[in-house]
């Protein structure tokens, strides 16, 4: 029974609590906490969603079709066009027209300032203009003051050419060659089916569909002729097999004659066969060599360019934001799957090679990782040698890569590798198969530089599985080695994922090992092909992070290196994020699998 003069808690009459007891209240209940852990994660999902904004605006730049223009250049006293630098120290040609993509632009003191007036007025705008590649370089970049740019056009026949050895060319299409004589036609007409009754029908100079109809042939007769080399190929094989057949056929004559009548007659089919298509070859290759563009005036690429050496041909001042929104999807396509030897720049092998690395790293590293933790924590005695154990794992997670790098080079590639060599590969050496870098002393590199990471999670999950399960299992007659195997670690495997997902993300971007284990600036031919053993440990690889490495600080040209960077580093960061997105969705399967067993 309560007491007639006490005051309910929820009375209104209750005395005001002092400020700084609410205070030392809500800091003793972990108030300013949350509020912490809230900004933190929204200043990290920022700066990652800034990360990806700025590695997508910075790749634009090279995938984009920028307006070409025209700039017709002026004289000023003292000044000559010829005066003008080109970003790799050349002198600028000696014409009053170029023609190329505009690309930057800043402003530039045009003498010592003293003061702001002073500075604005003295201050010179300069523009950044990509023109046609020359000495093979990808491109070729001028630096032009607004006071020598007397006037700037956009013409919409202005043509941008990808070539298959990487260069860009600028220009206008004068003539084009005849398909069936291989003479150049200066004034090519399009198709009576696109031509409007009583409306002269365009030259190629106003319109480049004829062009583009003769490159679409070509990449028609280049895939006809892919697969008359390949049926060539094949026929080659199968007359070889029938000779070696009718060789080894033994007996009088005779009988050899009439056994052996079909064969001869296929064999005879089959000749016949290649020689028609070894003449299809030569024609179709003829046909390829004789296609011609003749590119000149307004400051362009003036020269005739071979058909066959053309990837691409756009004009991107006749395109609407469709077309060029679909034209940038198709490059950035091009990027992702194409290789490098095919003067596209793609980084098809650089994919392939990361994800096949991380995915051997996390076959050799997790069944080690594992039994590991799993000895650590459920076999070994809890003493000083166990702790001291412990202690080292956490120091080595925090190695430099480097000294992984150093490590895999000297034990992998020098020990077993050379050692390997000796037993099985005598014939080949002083060539080295396994004493090299390769993949498999990358993956097994990485394993090493990961291995403490997942011995940890997969410990700290061992440790929150119940005592009460395994009790369990042992007084239903389980021995301990069942215990550990459809108890124990089913129920700590959503930590296992956890260790797999920590040594992906850390794998995946790690570039200075594999420099020294394996990677390689170039090998378009995958590891992993058609060939017996299909799957080739021993050949080095390309990878993502390195790709980055290599086009930032070793590429002779910053500009036009640049954007793919940027564009390099965002499949990069695509790549980890889908790797670790799939270990997340198979942690949580295992996860709601096994769930309330560590509850």
């Amino acid at each position: 029974m309560s007491r007639p003069d006490a005051v309910p808690p929820s009375s209104l009459l209750r005395p005001r609590e002092p400020v700084t007891a609410r205070l030392a209240r809500y800091w003793r209940d972990g108030g300013p906490w949350g509020w912490l852990n809230a900004m933190a994660v929204s200043v990290s999902l920022v700066l990652v969603l800034g990360l990806i904004s700025l590695l997508v605006v910075g790749s634009l730049s090279h995938f984009w079709p920028s307006r070409l223009v025209e700039v017709e250049l002026t004289t000023q006293p003292g000044q000559s066009v010829t005066a003008l630098k080109t970003t790799r120290g050349e002198p600028a040609a000696d014409n009053r027209h170029l023609l190329g993509e505009l690309m930057h632009e800043e402003l530039r003191p045009s003498a010592a300032d003293t003061g702001d007036q002073q500075r604005e007025r003295q201050s010179q705008r300069w523009w950044l203009l990509q023109t046609s590649s020359q000495d093979g370089a990808s491109a070729s970049w001028q630096w032009l003051p607004d006071t020598l740019m007397e006037n700037i056009r956009f013409p919409r026949q202005a043509l941008m050419l990808e070539m298959r050895d990487g260069r860009v060319l600028y220009g206008m299409a004068r003539a084009l060659s005849d398909p069936l004589t291989g003479e150049l036609d200066h004034s090519p007409q399009l198709s009576s089916d696109s031509a409007v009754p009583g409306v002269p029908t365009p030259s190629l100079h106003q319109n480049a569909e004829a062009l583009h109809a003769r490159l679409a042939a070509l990449e028609g007769q280049r895939r006809q002729l892919a697969a008359l080399r390949a049926d060539s190929e094949a026929l080659s094989a199968r007359l070889l097999a029938l000779q070696q057949q009718l060789s080894a056929r033994q007996g009088p004559v005779t009988t050899q004659d009439e056994a052996n009548a079909s064969l001869i007659a296929e064999l005879e089919t089959t000749r016949e066969a290649l020689i028609t298509r070894e003449g299809q070859l030569l024609a179709l290759r003829g046909a390829l060599d004789a296609g011609q563009l003749l590119l000149g005036g307004n400051g362009g690429h003036e020269g005739r360019i071979a058909l066959n050496d053309i990837r691409h041909v756009w004009q991107p001042n006749a395109m609407g934001f469709g077309g060029r929104l679909l034209l940038t999807l198709e490059r950035f396509r091009d990027f992702v799957s194409g290789s490098p030897n095919e003067g596209s720049g793609g980084i098809w092998p650089a994919i392939f090679g990361t994800v096949l690395m991380v995915v051997l790293m996390a076959i050799l590293v997790m069944p080690f990782g594992v039994m590991a933790a799993l000895y650590l924590h459920e076999v070994a005695h809890q003493g000083r040698l166990t702790r001291l154990t412990r202690i080292a794992l956490r120091n080595l997670a925090g190695v430099p890569s480097i000294v992984y790098g150093v490590f895999g080079l000297g034990f992998f590639v020098y020990g077993l590798g050379a050692g390997l060599d000796e037993l099985f590969f005598s014939e080949r050496l002083p060539t080295p198969t396994f004493g090299t870098g390769g993949l498999l002393w990358a993956s097994l590199t990485l394993a090493l530089l990961t291995l403490p990471v997942v011995i940890v999670a997969t410990e700290e999950g061992l440790a929150r599985v119940p005592h009460r399960l395994r009790e369990g299992a042992l007084a239903l007659g389980a021995t301990r080695f069942e215990t550990l195997r459809r108890v124990v670690i089913p129920a700590a495997s959503p930590a296992l994922m956890t260790g797999l997902i920590l040594a992906v993300a850390r794998a995946a971007g790690e570039v200075a090992p594999l420099m020294l284990v394996g990677v390689v600036k170039l090998a378009p031919d995958l590891p992993l092909d058609d060939s017996f053993p299909w799957l080739h440990l021993d050949r080095k690889f390309m990878h993502l992070g390195h790709q980055v490495y290599d086009l930032a600080f070793q590429s002779s040209d910053a500009f036009s290196s640049r954007p793919l960077v940027y564009a390099t580093a965002l499949v990069l960061v695509v790549v980890i994020l889908c790797l670790n997105l799939s270990a997340i969705r198979l942690r949580h399967m295992l996860a709601q699998r096994y769930k309330g067993a560590t509850e």
